[in-house]
């Protein structure tokens, strides 16, 4: 049996999201909400700058419960709330232990199609307070390279290390992944 999901969405009364790209747990990073796990939700939007967001979802349990019957739903990152227009099409995810969610972009478009910009990794830190959106979202780095796209972002917590993944790459096309370290 095939469900057309959105129609069914619709008929709940549910909100629309656009499109999911990743997603990634607070757990993972030691981070939570009066000890409830958060999930972040990379969403890129087709309509317009205000629908590419990161919305954060605490995932509550009843009292006594662990099968998460209930959430909490908040704009985490969003073009107006506490990032510029310059953020694009959130794709990939990483926390990192200190509550430092990493946000790669994927925008889309070569040369071909008139594609004149690099991609962007963004990091927006821990809001302060219960559900507050991130307090800061800040440009972590940028590929120069306007065919390219990081990706597949992943944080090993135990060396402070940012691990990326950047494809489509101009000039010889391999891909190549890149590790960025923590000074201390």
């Amino acid at each position: 049996m095939q469900i057309d999901a959105n129609a069914a969405a619709a008929a709940a009364g549910a909100t629309g999201y656009n499109r999911p790209e990743d997603i990634e747990i607070a757990t993972s990073s030691g981070t939570s909400v009066e000890g409830n796990d958060v999930l972040y939700v990379a969403l890129t939007g087709q309509s317009g700058p205000a629908d590419n967001r990161i919305i954060a979802i605490e995932l509550q349990e009843p009292k006594g419960g662990s099968d998460h019957a209930t959430a909490f739903v908040w704009d985490y990152v969003r073009v107006g709330l506490n990032t510029t227009s310059q953020f694009e099409m959130p794709d990939n995810l990483a926390l990192d232990h200190d509550g430092n969610l990493f946000i790669a972009e994927d925008p889309g478009g070569s040369f071909a199609t008139g594609k004149r910009k690099g991609n962007d990794i963004w990091l927006a830190t821990p809001g302060v307070g219960k559900h507050a959106p991130a307090a800061a979202v800040l440009r972590f780095a940028s590929l120069n390279d306007c065919t390219a796209e990081p990706t597949g972002l992943y944080v090993d917590l135990k060396r402070d290390r940012l691990f990326v993944n950047v494809q489509h790459r101009g000039g010889d096309g391999r891909d190549l992944a890149m590790a960025i370290e923590r000074i201390k």
